[in-house]
């Protein structure tokens, strides 16, 4: 049973605050859907990308929400949609399942309840799961198959190279329809991205180029970063990520260091 077995993995983590725990609920139905998904016909061939596929695979320090492939000319979402509401209504999980354009939304009705988590007034809990076709910009890219072991599953999940999932959070932090008001001045920059986009740069990772939409160059490439982090109140990402963080031993550096760490670490690109 689901229930049974996520609250044994929360024993782990008794000591810790109910925002984490909601986290790590997320993250073991993740597994479930993932897992689900690549044993699917249909979705088999789907590329796993995005800032949770950064945790599962490169175990990325931050708590993610949603699941996001890359599926192009992907017309299985009714498919999709009936399977996972299939699968956990027979282990006796309440679900909601909706289909939008591109998404599926998974509601656990109730699901927090049985957890003893007070931390929202609603005790449902939300996933996402997203299938882009945009993706004909790049190129030079590889697929790449990545066995993983987590939560007591096993399962193999299909995504990129590394350079070109650099890339793909590169795209996101340059393009991201997400708007902020800067002052006078509106940037399209999600919070989340530009710590991504540090740890990237802390673990040495270099781009596709290629595989970056609107980019020439290397050159290019360090301009057009450079003037969107110059823009960056550090502070406001900090209040963006902190309840996404379990260890928040790096909030404090890059609130005071963070704007000028990227900025050198653009440089060395």
């Amino acid at each position: 049973m689901i229930r049974e077995s996520i609250k044994k993995e929360l024993e782990k983590h008794k000591n810790k605050p109910d925002i984490i725990k909601i986290w790590y609920i997320k993250e073991y139905l993740q597994t479930i859907v993932l897992k689900q998904m690549y044993e699917l016909r249909e979705t088999k061939d789907l590329i796993f990308y995005g800032g949770t596929s950064l945790r599962f695979l490169f175990w990325l320090n931050r708590l993610s929400e949603d699941l996001d492939f890359i599926g192009q000319n992907f017309d299985g979402f009714e498919i999709v949609a009936k399977h996972l509401q299939s699968f956990f209504v027979s282990d006796g999980v309440d679900i909601q399942v909706k289909m939008q354009k591109f998404r599926i939304m998974l509601n656990f009705k109730d699901f927090l309840s049985d957890f003893g988590i007070n931390f929202w007034a609603s005790k449902d809990l939300y996933l996402k799961i997203e299938i882009s076709e945009h993706f004909a910009f790049c190129k030079n890219y590889q697929i790449k198959l990545y066995p993983i072991f987590k939560y007591n599953q096993s399962l193999v999940i299909k995504s990129l190279d590394k350079s070109s999932l650099f890339s793909t959070k590169l795209n996101a932090v340059l393009y991201r329809n997400w708007t902020k008001q800067i002052w006078e001045e509106k940037i399209s920059v999600k919070w989340r991205d530009i710590y991504d986009l540090f740890w990237y740069l802390s673990n040495s990772f270099q781009p596709n180029i290629d595989c970056i939409d609107g980019v020439v160059s290397m050159d290019d490439l360090k301009q057009k970063l450079k003037t969107i982090i110059e823009k960056i109140d550090f502070k406001e990402v900090i209040l963006d990520i902190e309840n996404f963080l379990e260890d928040d031993t790096l909030l404090e550096f890059m609130k005071n260091n963070g704007k000028e760490y990227i900025l050198e670490q653009i440089d060395m690109l």
